[in-house]
């Protein structure tokens, strides 16, 4: 398992908007595991019971609309 400390932050944009960034460190970005890439499209649930958020690939074949039903699944599971 890869593992880092991060940060997040809050951005308040000049329209009002609030944003949070989640912070992820360089080394462990760079490691030849991390999953990720630049421009990947996330889906991002919170486990409010154990305070942890998964972080997982969306898959390229779903459109937006069954990626939206797969969240309304996962929130009332949760």
């Amino acid at each position: 398992m890869l593992t880092a400390r991060g940060h997040l932050r809050k951005k308040v944009h000049a329209s009002g908007n609030e944003y949070f960034y989640i912070h992820i460190p360089s080394r462990l970005a760079h490691d030849s595991q991390f999953p990720f890439s630049e421009g990947d499209e996330l889906i991002i649930s919170v486990d409010v019971r154990s305070s942890r958020i998964i972080i997982e690939k969306a898959n390229d074949s779903e459109s937006g609309q069954q990626s939206a039903k797969r969240r309304a699944r996962q929130k009332i599971n949760a």
